[in-house]
């Protein structure tokens, strides 16, 4: 086997046009790399994390040449689209019962995206469109379904953007067709799209990290009263993180003003703040949440409190 290699990260950018990328839909499941080497194969995660032994079916891979690197993504297909929890109910199942009546049940296909390794030779300088058009051929041989070649399109970017986030797909990566693979790096020539929310939040209760909250607990008016809905951890920095600080602290509260699952400093429930984030999940909390700042409420747009 290669040594493990680790994937190539994007950055986050708005929906655009241009002829030098390509566009293809983002995959909501679980990122992963497969070599095969002499018709043994090994699949791994972002962080290394071997993943060969809970997908048995994969095996699959081993129909590729050997000394063939592929980078792509595990899904579970339901409607036409990934369905993430049921993806992740199959990930964290043991080895043993991967192939059981149960997890026959979930829909597993590999996205495969890029081609690292050919025939044991480093295509990661090759221009991606170079790489990508070697691997819809290898595909092609293969002949299987379950491992799947991501299609593109080029150019026309915010109208493939908008037709994917209405078939309720997660959302876009754009990539510079003309771009080396960059293992284990996060660069511009990847580029994630992915739509957002913005809801009003109350502050209920935070949780301190060396300079400052670290990060706050928020409820808002959801399903019809208010109830806590996540813990926001990204989108604080600098003078704003100390501000936020000072006021939350001078605020103390001895239990929260809405059930919360988890332990924190409880707050009394007058600071608002704006929170974005990508969908609700299915338990009524935030996917992705970002501070977004806070303000002072106006009329009837605060989420209404209670107590």
């Amino acid at each position: 086997m290669k040594n493990v290699l680790l994937p190539m990260l994007a950055t986050r950018a708005v929906p655009f046009d241009s002829d030098q990328y390509l566009f293809e839909v983002k995959w909501d499941g679980v990122r992963a790399l497969a070599a095969i080497e002499n018709r043994r194969w090994r699949l791994w995660g972002r962080n290394g994390s071997d993943y060969t032994e809970r997908y048995p079916e994969l095996a699959v891979l081993r129909r590729l040449p050997s000394g063939t690197i592929v980078d792509g993504e595990l899904i579970a297909l339901k409607g036409g689209r990934a369905d993430f929890p049921a993806l992740l109910q199959r990930h964290q199942r043991n080895p043993a019962s991967a192939l059981s009546p149960v997890g026959r049940q979930v829909s597993l296909h590999y996205v495969v995206f890029d081609l690292l390794f050919d025939q044991g030779l480093s295509r990661l300088r090759k221009p991606l469109q170079e790489r990508r058009a070697r691997l819809r051929d290898l595909l092609g041989r293969v002949g299987n379904p379950m491992l799947a070649y991501s299609d593109d399109v080029v150019g026309c970017g915010r109208e493939f953007f908008a037709r994917v986030v209405a078939q309720g797909h997660e959302g876009v990566l754009a990539k510079d067709i003309a771009s080396a693979y960059q293992p284990g790096q996060r660069s511009r020539a990847w580029k994630k799209i992915k739509p957002t929310q913005i809801v009003p939040c109350v502050i209920i209760g935070y949780r301190l990290g060396r300079k400052g909250v670290h990060g706050i607990l928020v409820a808002t008016v959801h399903d019809g009263g208010l109830q806590y809905v996540g813990q926001v951890s990204r989108g604080f920095s600098g003078a704003a993180q100390v501000e936020l600080t000072q006021r939350l602290m001078a605020q103390p509260r001895s239990h929260p003003v809405v059930p919360c699952p988890t332990r924190a400093c409880w707050v009394a429930p007058e600071l608002y703040c704006r929170v974005r984030f990508q969908e609700w999940t299915r338990h009524g909390r935030l996917r992705y949440p970002v501070f977004d700042g806070c303000f002072a409420p106006r009329g009837g747009s605060e989420p209404q409190c209670p107590c």
